[in-house]
């Protein structure tokens, strides 16, 4: 298609993680039933769904999606770094992506695509359609606090859902004669039954009773041995040098005593630090981990967002999944995501095509 045609049909792919496995269900669909798409903009999962759908590459994925279990997930994009602008270096997802995309580009693709992004430094949104395809997925999947923020052209990127998650406006900008957008945010979360909220709740009111900062614990400790001036013989070399930069006055402290401190510390927050590292609904249902709360954050704002944004703009056609109770980070249900979207798609069908008819297209 020339870059001045006017798209004839073009969809909307909106952000979600895991969630947006229901994508490519629905482009299944509307391949499976003829439906050619001249257009695609996308916004982080939507992003990577709409890629993969211009790169012809819907068969790779879904070989690699089909019997993926919780250790594969996470091996493809857990890669933990020191926490300064995100908990994962995302160095994992690049190799990932670079398998599927090798050193495609946008421009080659065989439809028109889109990726959206956030600049962190200036809130805006940013529309990437040239370049190598892994940098433009990179740059909208980026979710805050998780990843790292990426640069690209000249900008510091993070997720495309922090200002645009569902690219209805984007699309718009092309103008295409049939506008469709895949909407993961229908509703708000409803995850959690009454039960299990009254639970979580709970358990969060017991934890926050409990909750000690660490590093004022040891320090009192640390303080205390000093203060004793109680010296006991067989002091590690290490132990003893790593004290005298926090005690001025070479004072020795009692190994046992600070190694026992330790232990402690860390046999009384092992369930927290469980909880931490569990991404699945088979953990501790009754408290929230640290990426759970980012996510159904990000998932509130979301739903409030796409809700205005498909107020003011009005596609032609809304497939709306509903997936809220897959996380964002179960890519061990990526399938049920998947089989969702095509169930909602198949549904959509007789109103697209009777759309196509009635717009000549």
């Amino acid at each position: 298609m020339r870059e001045d045609q006017r798209p004839s049909i073009g969809i909307a792919l909106d952000s979600g993680g895991a969630k947006g496995g229901a994508h490519i269900g629905v482009l299944q669909v509307l391949e499976d039933n003829d439906i050619h798409l001249d257009i695609i903009t996308g916004s982080s999962a939507g992003a990577f769904a709409g890629a993969v759908y211009a790169a012809k590459k819907l068969g790779d994925l879904f070989d690699i999606i089909k019997d993926m279990n919780l250790r594969e997930s996470l091996g493809y994009y857990l890669d933990p770094v020191f926490p300064t602008s995100g908990l994962l270096g995302g160095k994992r997802v690049r190799t990932f992506l670079e398998d599927l995309f090798g050193d495609l580009k946008i421009e080659d693709l065989a439809i028109r695509f889109v990726a959206v992004a956030t600049d962190l430094l200036t809130g805006e949104t940013v529309v990437i359609d040239k370049g190598p395809v892994v940098d433009a997925i990179m740059a909208s999947i980026s979710m805050p606090g998780i990843f790292k923020p990426v640069i690209h052209m000249d900008r510091l990127l993070t997720d495309g859902g922090v200002s645009d998650p569902l690219p209805v406006d984007v699309l718009k900008d092309y103008s295409p004669k049939l506008s469709i957008a895949c909407n993961l945010h229908p509703s708000l979360p409803s995850r959690f039954n009454k039960k299990q909220r009254e639970r979580i709740l709970k358990t969060e009111k017991s934890v926050l009773k409990q909750d000690i900062d660490f590093a004022s614990v040891i320090s009192e400790r640390l303080i205390k041995f000093m203060d004793s001036q109680q010296i006991l013989e067989g002091i590690r070399p290490k132990v003893v040098s790593i004290m005298r930069k926090i005690n001025s006055t070479g004072e020795k402290i009692k190994e046992a005593e600070f190694v026992n401190a330790i232990q402690e510390q860390i046999r009384s927050r092992k369930d927290k630090l469980k909880t931490i590292l569990d991404f699945t609904k088979e953990g501790n249902k009754d408290m929230l981990n640290i990426f759970e709360i980012m996510a159904i954050s990000t998932n509130i704002q979301q739903y409030q967002k796409n809700k205005l944004m498909l107020s003011i703009i009005k596609p032609d056609v809304v497939i709306s999944p509903e997936v809220d109770y897959i996380g964002t980070l179960d890519f061990t249900s990526t399938m049920h995501a998947l089989e969702i979207g095509r169930k909602e798609a198949l549904k959509a069908i007789p109103s697209i095509k009777r759309l196509i008819e009635e717009k000549g297209i």
